[in-house]
């Protein structure tokens, strides 16, 4: 066997491992996407989490991450599963779509960061930070937040275009690869982790500083101020499981963003280099799989959710028990049935 058929076996070996791949993950995070952002997004809004305005930019992250698994995850499904390029129809989709995927992932990010935000400001000592902690303000934190992600790649459809002999939108080349890589790193990778990790420290800063002032207090309380002391525990617990939910996530987010922007910085300086077929295949298999990874966050906060707070869990467990009444009363309307014939 000859050696141009040895390079031809693997090329095609690896090009089947990246269809193969993408199917595998792109269904797998679609289907527990679409599981896991309905029963968050019914966990948020459910009257004992509704009135915390941090539940509100959680509740943004998971509207965001559903419209990421139902939009974003089938366009790449469609363009390196099924060599169905809905990017690579007309300048206008390739501009479009592009946008809109780079738009979409990023937001899931920043909104936990602007999670932070808030548990910082509501921890605060002083009145006035605190009085920022509210449910109006969170309304337009998401609001703002998402006009100004938009501006952020306002680039996209100003100098994507396809590009004569590329099927692909763009063909990221050069310079421009090289800005795009250190882009998506601040915007995407390093930006919303970095505010994350700081008004996370911050915010326990605050937390024990508080701590240090109620444990004298708790030694003088008597029972008249017990009722309001019990409320004043309760609302710190929700606090806490709702930082710890926002250091998963900002932990978890870190770690599958920055693949992407290291895989644009790698195809910058690669890209001067005349490459075999083989080495192309093996750089077009590492951009999908950096590509498909970078929107894994996204589909899947449910479960880091759920694995980080009691309270997300216990609001979830309602869920089943009240879905499970109808079947308890049918069964024991079949019982009682039975026994009176």
């Amino acid at each position: 066997m000859s050696s141009s058929n040895i390079s031809t076996a693997e090329v095609d070996a690896v090009v089947y491992s990246k269809i193969m791949f993408t199917k595998c993950w792109s269904f797998l995070l679609i289907c527990l996407g679409i599981i896991g952002h309905a029963l968050s997004i019914y966990v948020f809004t459910r009257p004992k989490l509704w009135a915390n305005p941090c539940t509100r930019y959680f509740l943004a992250s998971s509207i965001c991450g559903a419209f990421v698994t139902c939009v974003n995850t089938p366009l790449r499904l469609l363009q390196s599963g099924y060599n169905i390029d809905l990017f690579g129809y007309s300048n206008v989709t390739c501009k479009l779509l592009t946008f809109v995927l780079y738009w979409s992932k990023t937001l899931t990010s920043w909104f936990i960061a602007l999670a932070s935000i808030d548990r910082f400001l509501c921890s605060s000592r002083s009145t006035s930070l605190r009085a920022w902690s509210h449910i109006r303000v969170a309304s337009w934190a998401n609001l703002i937040m998402t006009i100004m992600i938009g501006f952020t790649y306002i680039y996209v459809p100003i100098l994507y275009q396809i590009q004569a002999g590329h099927l692909r939108c763009p063909a990221n080349q050069g310079s421009f690869a090289f800005f795009q890589g250190i882009w998506n790193l601040v915007t995407f990778s390093v930006g919303p982790p970095c505010v994350m990790f700081c008004f996370g420290s911050l915010t326990i800063h605050n937390i024990r500083q508080t701590g240090k002032r109620v444990i004298p207090r708790n030694n003088q309380i008597n029972g008249q101020t017990q009722q309001p002391q019990l409320q004043l525990q309760n609302q710190k617990k929700t606090d806490r499981q709702l930082i710890q939910m926002m250091i998963m996530q900002c932990v978890y987010l870190s770690i599958t963003s920055s693949l992407t922007s290291i895989n644009y910085i790698y195809m910058s300086a690669r890209s001067p280099l005349v490459v075999d077929a083989l080495q192309a295949a093996k750089d077009d298999l590492f951009s999908h799989i950096t590509g498909t990874i970078s929107i894994t966050g996204a589909c899947t906060s449910f479960y880091l959710f759920t694995l980080s707070s009691q309270l997300f869990r216990d609001e979830l467990m309602k869920l089943f028990k009240y879905l499970q009444r109808p079947f308890k009363k049918l069964s024991e309307n079949k019982t009682g049935i039975a026994r009176t014939i």
